[in-house]
């Protein structure tokens, strides 16, 4: 079996990288999504393995103040011997989710990123919306992929609620 990070080791990457608090907070949100969702997910028979979706979705964000911040946190992970990790983490912002009978590790967290705005669960309407309102609307194209994004991960989260027997909204409730 391969080394995962630790919680406590994410801790001491955030301080040794400057991780901003509010970027803290937010990858301890994603970690928590994407964790509930493959939970469910393995009680009805899948396989994730948890410690690397909840070390790579604690440690995606690690070097956000960066220009390619998935590119560095990647190297960060490498360097401190996290191979698996480090694979999520350089893929994250721009991983093109699996069909519903291939998800991986790597989609847990994609997805977890997918549904929380800073460090809320909001669903996919309200974080779609988000990065609409963030996207460069000079570059021809954008818009049309994150709707396009949208639309897949939609048609994901359906089968994903099918599959569980429950609304993601619903894991999240308070």
């Amino acid at each position: 079996m391969n080394k995962r990070i630790s919680p406590k080791e994410c801790e001491q990457l955030y301080i040794e990288y400057n991780t901003p608090a509010h970027v803290v907070r937010h990858c301890k949100a994603v970690c928590k999504v994407a964790l509930t969702i493959a939970e469910k997910m393995n009680e009805k028979g899948y396989g994730f393995d948890l410690a690397l979706i909840e070390g790579a979705a604690l440690s995606h964000d690690v070097a956000r103040i960066e220009e390619d911040h998935g590119s560095v946190g990647a190297e960060i992970l490498e360097e401190h011997g996290f191979h698996d990790e480090a694979e999520i983490v350089k893929v994250h912002m721009r991983y093109d989710l699996n069909e519903f009978e291939k998800l991986n590790e790597t989609d847990m967290v994609c997805l977890g990123d997918r549904l929380v705005k800073e460090d809320k669960y909001v669903g996919l309407d309200e974080r779609i919306k988000y990065i609409l309102d963030k996207a460069p609307q000079y570059i021809p194209g954008v818009r049309e992929h994150i709707l396009m994004t949208k639309d897949k991960t939609r048609v994901l989260l359906d089968k994903i609620e099918e599959y569980i027997g429950q609304s993601i909204d619903s894991l999240f409730e308070e």
